[in-house]
């Protein structure tokens, strides 16, 4: 295999902060020390080129008190050396995009991609005088025809003047040239821990060490995710067609948001502010629950309002408490598109989080069966990544038009950014990194990003 020569670029640094509780040896005087990122591929996916450096990878590293950041390539070992590097709490991001020859050349591996998109990311490394490098591996996501388009996930619009969270929807897209079929495609929102915090039952990053309940050793956190909500869109293989360039929606409720209506004991609602909210009436879907939550003995919500118009999701897997599809404010679900036969699914294994080894069982999903995923967080990644780095090599959040972050009631929504337009087709963007690929906008179905 023939090797590539890349050229080392000298890395663009940034003065970055520190957390002054960090131990330096007693002295009470903050002092920089030298540090290096070494990248290197995902041994599992490449074991060829599994301990070669890779180059030219972009890394980031961003310090978690003050979000002062550190840029700069790796060079032809792999490394970024950086001779001063103020002690804190780091994330690192690498980025890498590779030609198709480039990808085929390095990797040995035939790809029909032009460019192939690779990431890696690692949270919480703590950088001190202890500490002189970290490993990040990097590696390429499961890319696919259909992406998530618009996740209007956890905001919800103005609880007294909007809807709520009645209003909450999903958008998946047809990034490809050819009409994609809909039927049995699921949706899975994923469950972790709802904080960072470090303790018997969880990794290094806060997130639950699913091997303690789910067996199978590391793998068991590298090769699956976890769910308590696995939701599927219906049809017999050809009735719900996808065009090219278009999209669909998927909607908590499937009425106009702006108008006022009657729930289902019969009261009167009214929308103070239409403006607020949105027209889901002509959603494609909805995750109508009450002949759902009947049939297991529980009430309904009352505003889950049935569109007889709009064909109902089917519930595949639900062990949650809530009667709706609320979008969990503090989980911050991340959000997957998957396909998977009926088979596959009830073969798949449940087991408890780690936590309460003795409560409610999730859904332990092999994570090839994801065609894409989302990882959502809060400003300060209070939670931890739901997502392994090859399905979603960061995190994204909503922000105001000033980059500040925004929480729930503000009607706001996370969209992919658009690539490019071929003949009316609009093609998304799509590099398996969500900081990258998404915006936030005011809550819009089949919009798209300014």
């Amino acid at each position: 295999m023939k090797r590539l020569i890349l050229l080392l670029i000298v890395p663009v640094l940034a003065l970055v902060g520190c957390n002054r509780d960090d131990d330096f040896g007693g002295n009470n005087e903050i002092k920089p020390v030298p540090f290096t990122v070494n990248i290197k591929y995902d041994a599992s996916k490449y074991p060829s080129v599994a301990d070669k450096g890779v180059a030219n990878v972009t890394v980031i590293l961003k310090n978690t008190a003050t979000e002062d950041q550190i840029i700069g390539k790796t060079d032809a070992n792999g490394e970024l050396k950086l001779d001063a590097v103020l002690p804190g709490s780091y994330s690192i991001q690498a980025e890498l995009q590779l030609k198709q020859n480039e990808y085929e050349q390095q990797l040995g591996q035939e790809t029909s991609y032009e460019i192939v998109h690779f990431g890696g990311f690692d949270e919480k490394v703590t950088i001190n005088a202890n500490t002189s490098s970290k490993l990040v591996r990097i590696t390429n996501g499961n890319l696919g025809d259909l992406v998530i388009k618009q996740y209007y996930y956890y905001a919800g619009s103005d609880n007294k003047l909007g809807a709520n969270f009645r209003d909450q929807f999903i958008e998946i897209h047809n990034n490809s040239d050819q009409t994609i079929y809909a039927d049995g495609l699921y949706l899975v929102f994923l469950e972790g821990n709802v904080n960072s915090n470090v303790t018997t039952y969880t990794l290094s990053n806060g997130q639950y060490d699913w091997s303690k309940t789910a067996g199978g050793g590391a793998a068991a956190n590298t090769d699956y995710v976890y769910s308590n909500i696995l939701i599927k869109i219906p049809g017999s293989g050809s009735q719900y067609p996808i065009l090219p360039g278009k999209s669909i929606i998927v909607a908590q409720t499937a009425i106009n948001h702006k108008m006022p209506f009657d729930d289902i004991n019969g009261t009167g609602v009214a929308i103070q502010e239409p403006d607020r909210t949105v027209d889901l009436s002509h959603a494609d879907f909805e995750t109508y629950m009450g002949d759902y939550n009947i049939s297991i003995g529980k009430k309904p919500f009352a505003w889950d309002i049935q569109n007889i118009m709009v064909p109902d999701m089917q519930v595949a897997y639900w062990s949650i408490a809530s009667n709706d599809l609320i979008l969990n404010v503090n989980s911050m679900l991340g959000l997957g598109i998957l396909r998977a036969t009926d088979a596959e699914v009830a073969s798949w294994q449940k087991v408890a989080a780690p936590k309460a080894p003795t409560g409610t069982l999730f859904l332990q999903i092999p994570k090839n069966y994801i065609i894409d995923g989302l990882d959502i967080t809060d400003k300060e990644q209070k939670v931890p990544k739901d997502f392994p780095a090859d399905i979603d090599a960061s995190r994204t959040f909503i922000v105001n038009s000033l980059g500040q972050a925004e929480g729930t009631f503000t009607g706001l929504s996370v969209i992919r950014k658009t690539k490019e337009i071929i003949n009316g087709r609009v093609v998304l963007q799509d590099t398996n990194n969500s900081a990258n690929d998404f915006v936030t906008i005011k809550a819009n179905p089949r919009g798209y990003a300014q």
